[in-house]
């Protein structure tokens, strides 16, 4: 029987030849690709054939950028920009060649691959979003062959200890490529524009005119208006998580016991959430009015009507109600978490005498804090960009149709306001998104800050 050190051996005998047959592949595939790279980068200098022009005409913000924001010499420094990236790839591929019959060498190799990869990602984004009509799509993304080739192979050629850890390592990042290109497009890029937005006074249609942070600055000046809807907005969202949390663990508590027609129930309490927003909103706005339901019943017991929606005291409250009501995908989640809660837990704390308080207080909820944790914190970033409400209950904020007043005004809804209200001013409402991201970002934090000792894991504590 062979010793695990044979074993290992052995492996690393049979994965060698492999090695080194991808590393020659990938060196020759480095030489073509960089060979494209230098072609592509000299037509796009001389401004001749299918580089001629760029940015899909469908992009208006991107037109836009490139033509009021972007400066005109910033094309010709990215097409030389590839000229160094294709002098580079030459280089790694010569090496790929060079040394990849080195076991030795596989640490440099995956060096190189990882140094490459960082190079292609920027260059991936900057093309996919800024060459006309998407055109050359296809360079960035056969691009990335060369990259994913050479980690696979120098992670098979490395000798070194711990060589199937790397090697896992390695393959995990070329599987999350992916999911960071995803990330970058829809997160990463959309915010670092916003950012760059705030710093102009761009007021539509005219042309953008750099400021620096005096968006910024005047948002944050003492009196203005966004002081107002952060306050506002803020104490929605904790009411809103404050009130939903408990109703929807009071529901799922219920919903989990054996009674009849429980399905039934369950669907109830689930169906606001799939019912459109703009549906829910029409029909609170029926039943806040004078002549709504609560009003009838409040004048059957002999009481006045109440304007929920314009008394300052309640329509905070009464918007953070419809989140409440809406909330049936937390009681689902909670109902599923109670059902996983170890059975034997409960038996043994009612054999030894807790009263159905305790077991809930001692076992239920140290048990579910994980999951009330995420629906806490899902709940909180969604309540804060809340707008709906406020454009469904003011009629789209049209003059004379306001209900809500400007003090009780979300800070999306003032966002989307100063974008495409009658102000039309990008470069404010810029200020404002990249605000209320810091915002929610400082409120995650902290809640992630103080629910370390509130948290129990029955698997132990995640590293």
């Amino acid at each position: 029987m062979d010793a695990p050190g044979n074993i290992v051996q052995s492996e690393n005998k049979t994965d060698t030849p492999k090695a080194i047959g991808i590393l020659k592949i990938t060196g020759f595939l480095y030489f073509f690709l960089s060979a494209v790279t230098i072609f592509v980068a000299a037509i796009g200098i001389s401004g001749a054939g299918f580089l001629g022009s760029f940015i899909p005409t469908g992009f208006v913000y991107l037109n836009s950028v490139r033509s009021n924001a972007m400066p005109d010499s910033f094309m010709p420094i990215f097409f030389i920009i590839l000229f160094i990236f294709a002098a580079y790839r030459i280089t790694v591929g010569g090496m790929s060649i060079l040394f990849g019959q080195k076991p030795e060498k596989g640490a440099l190799l995956g060096l190189l691959g990882k140094i490459d990869l960082w190079i292609v990602i920027p260059v991936t984004v900057f093309s996919l979003f800024f060459f006309d009509s998407f055109n050359v799509m296809w360079f960035p993304i056969i691009s990335f062959a060369p990259v994913i080739m050479l980690l696979h192979g120098s992670a098979k050629l490395d000798n070194r200890p711990g060589r199937a850890e790397r090697e896992e390592a390695r393959t995990a990042k070329v599987f999350l490529i992916p999911a960071f290109l995803g990330l970058t497009f829809m997160t990463y890029l959309p915010l670092t524009a916003v950012f760059g937005i705030s710093l102009f006074d761009w007021k539509i249609p005219f042309k953008p005119e750099f400021t620096g942070l005096t968006n910024l600055v005047e948002l944050f000046s003492p009196g203005s208006f966004f002081w107002t809807s952060v306050w506002m907005t803020v104490i929605y969202a904790f009411l809103a998580v404050a009130m939903g949390m408990v109703y929807s663990m009071g529901i799922a508590i219920l919903l989990n016991r054996k009674m009849p027609g429980r399905v039934f129930f369950r669907t109830a309490f689930y169906l606001p959430f799939i019912i459109p927003v703009v549906s829910s909103m029409l029909i609170f706005r029926l039943i806040y009015s004078p002549s709504g339901v609560i009003n009838n019943i409040i004048n059957m017991f002999g009481g006045d009507d109440v304007y929920f929606l314009f008394d300052n005291a309640t329509i905070i409250p009464a918007i953070a109600m419809i989140a409440v009501w809406m909330s049936g995908n937390i009681i689902v989640i909670k109902m599923a978490g109670l059902a996983n809660i170890p059975r034997s837990y409960l038996e043994s704390a009612e054999v030894d005498g807790a009263n159905a308080w305790q077991r809930f207080w001692k076992i239920t909820i140290p048990c579910m804090s994980p999951i009330i944790f995420y629906n806490m914190l899902m709940s909180l970033i969604t309540n804060m960009q809340v707008v709906v409400p406020s454009l469904m209950l003011t009629s789209g904020g049209q003059s004379g149709a306001t209900v809500i007043p400007q003090s009780f005004r979300f800070v999306a809804y003032e966002l989307y306001m100063t974008a495409f209200g009658r102000s039309g001013n990008l470069g404010r409402a810029g200020a404002i998104s990249f605000a209320l991201f810091v915002l929610i970002g400082i409120l995650t934090a902290i809640l992630f800050a103080t629910s370390k000792r509130m948290l129990f894991y029955e698997g132990g504590e995640p590293s």
